[in-house]
């Protein structure tokens, strides 16, 4: 009976132990980070830009500031050792490098697929037969990158969360 109760006793033990780890393991993953709060102000959607996250800014002022940014206080970022007030920004988009890079191209090539089925279309024959299905493909490809990914403030309220 002995047995019985020391091995009991250390199943109980096991058990306490992976729970406080299970516990502490949770408290670390809601621990709330820095970053901009993006909130859409005729609907619910939010939107959480982390600190040092690359983005593109657009100032009230007409300035384009673009890199990582650092959270100074409540009020202020810091983006390319440039001080910006909350309350300046005209826009916010996330610009990873990826994004600076792939967005032209993908505008160029639906560029030219529209320009080529448009050519298709107006020859005729077996050129538009061919080029014409180039319109709706380059269409999305041009729109989608200049349509997305902008947050302006006249929509978006920004709010630094420290």
């Amino acid at each position: 009976m002995e047995l019985r109760s020391i091995g009991l006793h250390n199943f109980i033990g096991k058990n306490m132990v992976l729970s406080f780890l299970f516990l502490l393991t949770g408290l670390f993953l809601s621990a709330q980070e820095k970053g901009i709060s993006l909130k859409k102000e005729n609907s619910k959607k939010t939107i959480f830009l982390k600190e040092n996250k690359r983005i593109k800014i657009i100032t009230k002022a007409d300035k384009k500031i673009i890199g990582n940014y650092t959270i100074l206080d409540d009020k202020t970022i810091m983006i390319a050792d440039q001080v910006i007030a909350i309350d300046s920004i005209e826009s916010i988009s996330s610009h990873s490098r990826f994004s600076s890079v792939a967005s032209p191209l993908f505008v160029v090539t639906g560029t030219v697929f529209m320009a080529l089925g448009t050519f298709g279309l107006i020859v005729g024959g077996g050129y538009g037969i061919i080029l014409s299905p180039l319109i709706p493909v380059g269409l999305p490809m041009v729109l989608v990158p200049i349509r997305t990914n902008k947050h302006k403030s006249e929509n978006w309220k920004y709010q630094i969360v420290n």
